[in-house]
């Protein structure tokens, strides 16, 4: 994975604290990142409509949106695309309430040098990838086994129970 250019949607209204980002990405040494910044909730929105980007960066304070709704309404947008989100506040709850709407990692402003930063970006992405190639699998099985000819179940012996019928065997 390290020869992919990972695509970064960055949602910071800061410019010191984009910069600031931008240069510890630029200086970490096993991943290439490319970064298009959104100043606004709503301008990042915009640029989903387009599905370019492998990861989102978002600070959860923006001019247009505040705290868990932009949370929310950005995992809402973004589809299957991963969100970590960085924020100045070091408050585990928050952290905690993030998850629960979507977000895959959260990181602390200030407190997160270049190659944790670009770490975590890189893992997010790799275990989305690993979960989208998962349920791609899974689909793919469930529709094998539901068009066969012949008749097929699952019976789970943890659960002590059937699983799975498919349309032959009934």
């Amino acid at each position: 994975m390290s020869q992919d250019c990972i695509r970064v949607l960055l949602v910071e209204d800061s410019p010191s604290d984009a910069r600031l980002l931008c240069a510890a990405l630029e200086d970490y040494p096993l991943q290439r990142f490319e970064i298009e910044r959104a100043e606004q909730l709503s301008e990042a929105l915009a640029r989903l409509t387009r599905p370019t980007f492998d990861v989102i960066l978002l600070d959860l304070n923006l001019p247009d949106s505040r705290g868990q709704e932009t949370c929310r309404r950005l995992a809402a947008g973004a589809g299957e695309i991963p969100i970590v989100v960085l924020t100045g506040a070091n408050d585990e709850a928050i952290a905690a309430e993030a998850m629960c709407v979507g977000v895959q990692d959260y990181l602390v402003k200030g407190q997160s040098t270049g190659g944790v930063i670009g770490r975590t970006i890189r893992y997010v992405v790799e275990r989305n990838r690993s979960q989208q190639a998962l349920r791609q699998s899974e689909a793919f099985t469930s529709k094998v086994l539901a068009s066969s000819m012949n008749g097929l179940y699952i019976y789970d012996l943890q659960q002590q129970g059937i699983t799975f019928i498919n349309p032959a065997y009934t």
